[in-house]
């Protein structure tokens, strides 16, 4: 057996033919992150545990020798980002004020997999909220397991940092991201992974932390586009509870059930390019001299600036280019008029805040009173005893400044969320239907992408827009060190390529991996873009890249490690304890062979029929992760074969 860039159809083959278990699955992986996450390089992908990992394997395993599973996905370890409702679990969406803030049940996409058997491993971390990027909150922040120097997703838009590093260093088989501006595709490019956005209402976003209900969706992180449609298979499906869901629960504009957009099977799709016809954006190519010299350029931040795009990406894309149109594609470059004129970039591009297709004051009320009322009705749904409604919160927690940090550059965007329960306490709404020009507002985004977008792909001809997905990547020590942050927060670095524009105007995208940049050894992605409800199209045509060629390499960080061998036994538990500077492991397995590991690294054990016993110096100066929280503690990690257990000293 081995984890390192394993895929979804591998694993179940392996356990459909009994050469490992889902116990032993879950070991091995979660020695990766007792390794690699919580000591030594200390890549802090995986801060919350889910305790019942071993006992969801086990029951797999259980169904698998009783010759019936629950679905593909039957035993196959996975992780989802803080903001996912996960029944018994946090759900603090990494930050202070929602620490012991708990999961009364599941996110929907949660319950699919539950349903269909997957393992939870664990929570993986992300920012306050998820607003932002690679700013430190509750857990601290992911780090790259590419390369230490560099940001493992954007600074400002990546908050699906940890599902990000986690994926790529194979913490499990994959992940569950959420994105609002570019919190899904950020971290894709940076970590080589596969990533879907999609359109409005195709996968449910009921049970996720909201951060702007209009723009967020689940964003699934998979190492290759197989891996993820067979996520797709699963959690993709009509849901009938719309509270949670805005555009679902919403009725001004029109959207179909998941079951009318979705295709009969999610790994049956394939994809040609032949006769494909592609349009690169001249603005993402360092090809567009107009963009950028607008008087008064962009909506706020960086935005509306011209993007320098790094020449070793431009490299990645002139192969990615090369290979598309081998495969018989055709590829023009382009104006972008769904950005320009979203951003103003250029003179005579509108802005989307005073075009005329949206109310002057909309946007206002989208991101404070809008967002306000479904932060409260997350929390008034979930239905905690100790915290229920967002008045109860004091805001200065929600989000405290990191210690030592630079000040972010968000100037412009009028959505300090500190304000939030203050907001929810003076204006009360129980309905978001009372909030004024919600309804025009709505209809003017879809207006936006319909005369922006699809007529202009229309009028051109195209198939799909394709760029790549980040200019740059930006240096690890952004956030403390001026000139550091001065290269994370230029356009096309701080967020995605795109910006806000994707996701507010329900663009689908699919990005995959492109390629290590030579000079600095991280990743970059690939983005197909296209029309609302394009998006099985985009997922056969990302399948058809990837056919050209394996783009993707493993993260140099994180090697294999040694695999769980013991077989066997069916009960074992553990305890691990610190005394007089020595580390004591004891427990009980019925099993005839035992792995036994501390922070990843193996020990033996003495053994005494069902009892075992291990003692080692107690390992010391255990470095921080957090400014909220002391370092983890030492994982011990027990395997029997058929049952495992974790214990911390």
């Amino acid at each position: 057996m081995k984890l390192v860039e394993a895929g979804i159809a591998e694993l179940r083959e392996g356990l459909a033919a009994g050469r490992f278990t889902s116990v032993a699955l879950v070991a091995g992986y979660l020695n990766r992150i007792a390794h690699y996450d919580r000591q030594g390089i200390l890549l802090n992908a995986v801060p919350v545990l889910n305790p019942a990992m071993f006992q969801e394997a086990r029951a797999s395993d259980l169904r698998r020798a009783a010759g019936g599973t629950l679905g593909p996905l039957d035993g196959i370890p996975y992780t989802a980002k803080d903001s996912y409702k996960v029944r018994g679990l946090t759900v603090a969406a990494g930050s202070p004020a929602f620490r012991d803030l708990v999961a009364t049940g599941d996110a929907f996409a949660i319950s699919r997999l539950r349903a269909g058997g997957a393992v939870l491993i664990g929570l993986t971390n992300m920012p306050p909220m998820a607003n932002g990027g690679m700013q430190r909150g509750l857990w601290g922040r992911a780090e790259s397991p590419y390369n230490g120097d560099y940001l493992t997703a954007a600074f400002a838009s990546g908050s699906s940092n940890g599902s990000g590093t986690a994926t790529a260093a194979s913490f499990a088989a994959f992940g569950l991201g959420e994105e609002t501006w570019s919190s899904g595709r950020a971290p894709a490019a940076n970590n080589g992974l596969c990533a879907y956005t999609p359109s409005r209402g195709v996968i449910s976003v009921r049970g996720n932390w909201p951060l702007v209900p209009t723009m967020d969706v689940v964003v699934p992180h998979a190492r290759t586009m197989a891996d993820l449609l067979e996520i797709l298979e699963v959690i993709v499906a009509d849901d009938p509870e719309t509270r949670g869901d805005l555009w679902r629960r919403q009725s001004w504009v029109a959207i179909p059930k998941a079951s009318a957009v979705r295709p009969e099977s999610y790994p049956a799709l394939t994809g040609v390019l032949t006769g494909k016809r592609f349009g690169v954006p001249a603005m993402y190519i360092n090809a567009d001299p107009a963009a950028g010299t607008a008087e008064h350029p962009g909506i706020g931040g960086p935005t509306g600036q011209r993007i320098e795009t790094r020449a070793s990406v431009i490299a990645l894309w002139q192969r990615a280019r090369a290979a598309l149109e081998a495969a018989g594609a055709e590829v023009v470059v382009t104006d972008f008029p769904v950005v320009s004129n979203y951003e103003g970039d250029r003179p005579g591009a509108a802005k989307i805040g005073t075009r005329g297709l949206v109310p002057p004051d909309y946007l206002r009320r989208e991101i404070v009173e809008l967002s306000a009322w479904a932060w409260d009705d997350f929390l008034a749904a979930n239905g905690d005893p100790g915290l229920n409604r967002l008045g109860q919160v004091d805001g200065a927690g929600i989000f405290p400044p990191p210690a030592g940090a630079l000040p972010d550059r968000y100037t412009g965007f009028d959505d300090d969320i500190a304000h939030y329960p203050d907001h929810a306490r003076a204006h009360p709404v129980t309905d978001f239907r009372e909030i004024p020009h919600l309804e025009q507002g709505f209809r003017g985004l879809e207006a936006t992408r319909q005369r922006d977008l699809e007529a202009w792909m229309d009028g051109l001809g195209l198939d799909a827009v394709v760029f790549p997905a980040v200019a740059d990547v930006g240096p690890a020590d952004a956030d403390v060190n001026p000139a550091s942050a001065e290269l994370a927060w230029r356009n096309g670095v701080w967020v995605a390529n795109g910006n806000l524009a994707i996701r507010h105007l329900g663009i689908p995208t699919v990005t995959v991996p492109m390629g290590v940049m030579a000079d600095t050894g991280m990743p970059a992605g690939l983005t197909f873009a296209g029309r609302a409800y394009d998006d099985n199209a985009l997922l056969a045509l990302a399948l058809a890249f990837g056919a050209t060629g394996t783009c993707r390499e493993p993260p140099p960080r994180t090697p294999e490690l040694a695999l769980p061998d013991a077989q066997g036994g069916t009960r074992l538990s553990l305890r691990a304890r610190i005394e007089d500077a020595r580390l004591v492991i004891e427990g009980e397995t019925d099993g005839p062979d035992l792995w036994l590991t501390l922070d990843g690294t193996p020990l033996t054990a003495t053994r005494d029929g069902e009892r075992f016993r291990a003692e080692t110096e107690a390992p010391s100066d255990r470095p921080r992760h957090s400014q909220h929280l002391p370092p983890y503690r030492p994982m011990v990690i027990a395997c029997a074969g058929g049952a495992a257990a974790y214990a911390f000293a």
